[in-house]
């Protein structure tokens, strides 16, 4: 089976439970100056502060056969934590012992190839990963508690398996987060791939200079100053005139605003190994993002758990392409309160798949819509639910509820 050429894991909360934290370690009776060299090992899976005993952290049960599964696969171990006192994780690190991929014994700090702890993010760190490597972000997998850290999946199309506080890094979840990667992987088309591909526009989009920027060098945007209520990625509409609509508000905002046609590079690609579903715009138990307002730690969680939901209920598991109808914005060249079709492509499958070119604001206009996203459900291979197709009846949209069902048919 395939698998990752670089496994990341976080440290703690991922690969230990406590934390090694440099305000509480190291301050009791006898400290030594050093705060590193108030860490001692009780043995090679529990370290403890010598100063204060109630301060200790402990390797998780399945750490040591995770990390010599990755060795034994031929992976390179990294390990990356955003924190202020390197000298802490190396003293950690050195005394916590895993089996490697021979089966004998070794320091974690021994059997990392790359080893990152620096007070910047995990976005960053990733960066330097592929400086260091040569691999794309495609290659590589990162195993974190913290779900603010799935910036690396949303900016850099690294894959992001998000794990429990209170658990650290299950086997379950380590499988978990390769089946994730394999997903991903098998939508990834090689730079120079050896069969004929056939591309196809899914659609336009009206955006800053920067964000097309972005896009075109395999990357993505967090956004804060526009709700982004499904998450981020790149937001795509059927309707060219609405996306010259979103291209001049960036405009008006004083901002170098296009519209682009959105390609997909191969067309059997899209239609039948993308996972794609049409979620209802409104779902108490699919919840929006608040992303104008929440901290990035809601902000990751909320995308966590929107990719729970739409995974438990639908069968429909990352990455995935987001179909939905979105509610009418004064200006919008469209009937006064009548919903427009958009989707949101995930990074992950936009630098595998997709690339823009710009057309003119005259061409959006005159550009007839070349197909509506809910006649294309049964061609595209999109899930529609049950409560997709109330919520097309609850707006009194029979006409798509009718299209839909016969597409279904």
């Amino acid at each position: 089976m395939d698998f990752p050429k670089l496994v990341a894991l976080d440290t703690d909360g991922t690969v230990w439970a406590g934390r090694l934290d440099e305000n509480s370690w190291g301050k009791g009776p006898g400290a030594s100056d050093s705060i590193e060299d108030n860490i001692e090992s009780v043995n090679g899976s529990w370290l403890r502060d010598k100063t204060n005993h109630e301060n200790s952290i402990r390797l998780y049960d399945g750490i040591s056969d995770v990390i010599s599964d990755v060795l034994k696969k031929g992976a390179l171990l990294a390990i990356v934590s955003t924190n202020s006192r390197k000298a802490m994780y190396d003293r950690a690190l050195s005394h916590f012992i895993v089996a490697n991929a021979n089966g004998s014994e070794g320091p974690i700090i021994q059997l990392a190839k790359y080893y990152d702890v620096t007070n910047e993010s995990k976005v960053e760190q990733f960066r330097r990963i592929r400086e260091w490597s040569g691999l794309d972000y495609s290659e590589m997998i990162l195993f974190d508690d913290e779900a603010k850290n799935n910036a690396v999946r949303i900016q850099l199309g690294v894959t992001f398996q998000a794990i429990c506080h209170k658990k650290g890094l299950t086997w379950d979840i380590y499988q978990e987060g390769m089946d994730t990667w394999r997903r991903m992987k098998r939508i990834t088309i090689p730079p120079n791939p050896s069969s004929q591909l056939t591309p196809m526009v899914i659609g336009y989009t009206g955006q800053s200079h920067t964000v097309i920027d972005l896009v075109q060098k395999g990357e993505g945007r967090v956004h804060r100053m526009w709700t982004c209520r499904w998450g981020f990625g790149l937001y795509v509409t059927d309707h060219p005139s609405i996306a010259k609509f979103y291209s001049d508000w960036e405009k008006r905002e004083g901002r170098e605003g296009w519209v682009c046609a959105v390609w997909v590079r191969d067309y059997e690609a899209w239609m039948n190994k993308v996972n794609k579903v049409w979620i209802p715009e409104n779902d108490s138990s699919l919840p929006q993002m608040d992303n104008r307002r929440a901290t990035d730690e809601e902000t990751g969680r909320n995308q966590e758990d929107r990719d729970r939901a739409v995974a438990g209920r639908w069968g429909v598991y990352t990455p995935y392409v987001l179909f939905s109808r979105h509610r009418f914005l004064d200006g919008m060249p469209i009937e006064l309160n009548a919903r427009s079709n958009e989707l949101l492509l995930p990074t992950q499958i936009q630098r595998s798949l997709v690339y823009l070119t710009v057309i003119t604001d005259t061409e959006a206009e005159q550009t007839p819509i070349p197909f509506h996203y809910h006649l294309q459900t049964k061609a595209w291979n999109i899930t529609v639910p049950e409560e997709t197709k109330h919520d097309f009846l609850k707006h009194g949209e029979t006409d798509i509820y009718d299209s839909i069902m016969m597409e279904s048919s």
